[in-house]
């Protein structure tokens, strides 16, 4: 079922409509809809209380903001050119922005590689949660959840949807199917973690159906990831970790860089071959393609430059050389 969100700017039937119509057109809609209610409060704190699209108003929603990678300013430009388009079709004054964005450009985003201590310090926080009448579960499932986040490098979404059912405890393994790119896959559990799952389940799900969320909000729904991020927050202010606005961070997805991060250090250590294990991270991430996955390689280049060393002697015969033909010939 589609979450519904409320609208209250002067283009609040306009958005409702254009949702409608996108999914009576079999779209899902969902992370759209969301983005239209950060646009919606945008508009309202814009003065915007009549059915129009300004120039200003556009370009100034549309602005790179600080720290933001040029593929999510990308999107959200493409998004609000849609909207536009369809609200001149439907006569309304709407400006449509002509400017286009390379995603490739994200020389200026840097995120949070968290070191072991921060990661301590960030579950110490956690496991030392009490009971409350509010939240009577949340001591529970905040520590389970996190460090599934930090030893799974598993996006905030991801761990959140996570129902019983998807939870495999013969095995430890966790069966991910709402994932970003609609690419299902497994993610085993190290005995550890397996064995924090089975205490987990017995305190939470001992009479929980298949369909229950495994990390279950006090409504038995899923906790929003903007609850995650919240607590997120809280951690890193009592762990006195600085950060640094909206924008710059630490964010929660920083523990998922950090993992990557992380796991190759580990091929290091381990002296495996990080060209041919670095497919298999992948899959495990859950990418769409290996270049999704170089970035966490451009991480670590500072410390390990002969990761890089090694991927050029790999592919030397790969990429042809070419040579300026003479002039003379």
């Amino acid at each position: 079922m589609s979450r519904t969100y409320e609208y209250r700017s002067g283009l609040a039937s306009q958005i409702s409509a254009f949702i409608a119509e996108k999914r009576a057109c079999g779209c899902k809609y969902e992370k759209e809809a969301k983005t239209f209610q950060t646009l919606d409060r945008f508009l309202v704190e814009q003065g915007i209380n009549t059915p129009v699209l300004p120039e200003l108003v556009v370009e100034k929603w549309i602005e790179k903001r600080p720290n933001e990678k040029r593929k999510n300013q990308k999107w959200r430009l493409n998004f609000t050119k849609r909207f536009a388009k369809y609200l001149q079709l439907n006569g309304y004054a709407a400006y449509y922005p002509e400017l286009t964005i390379s995603s490739r450009d994200d020389a200026d985003f840097s995120p949070c590689i968290f070191t072991s201590d921060e990661l301590a310090r960030i579950m110490k926080y956690f496991e030392m949660m009490v009971p409350s009448r509010q939240c009577p579960t949340a001591h529970l499932v905040f520590p389970l959840l996190f460090k599934t986040l930090i030893c799974c490098g598993l996006r905030a979404g991801e761990a959140t949807r996570l129902r019983v059912k998807d939870v495999d405890l013969i095995n430890g393994v966790l069966q991910i199917w709402e994932t970003k790119h609609d690419k299902p896959r497994y993610v085993p559990l190290s005995k550890s973690l397996w064995a924090d799952y089975e205490q987990y389940f017995e305190e939470i799900h001992a009479e929980s159906s298949g369909n229950n969320y495994f990390f279950p909000n006090p409504r038995k729904s899923c906790y929003h990831t903007t609850t995650v991020y919240n607590r997120f927050r809280d951690a890193l202010w009592h762990c006195g970790i600085a950060h640094k606005g909206r924008g710059y961070g630490p964010r929660v997805h920083d523990l998922r860089h950090t993992f990557a991060v992380r796991s190759m250090q580990k091929l290091k250590k381990s002296k495996s071959d990080i060209v041919t294990t670095l497919p298999y991270l992948s899959a495990y991430l859950g990418h769409c393609n290996m270049s999704a996955t170089q970035i966490y390689l451009h991480l670590t280049a500072e410390c390990y430059p002969e990761f890089i060393q090694k991927q050029c002697d790999y592919l030397v015969d790969t990429i042809p050389t070419w040579e300026a033909p003479n002039e003379n010939c």
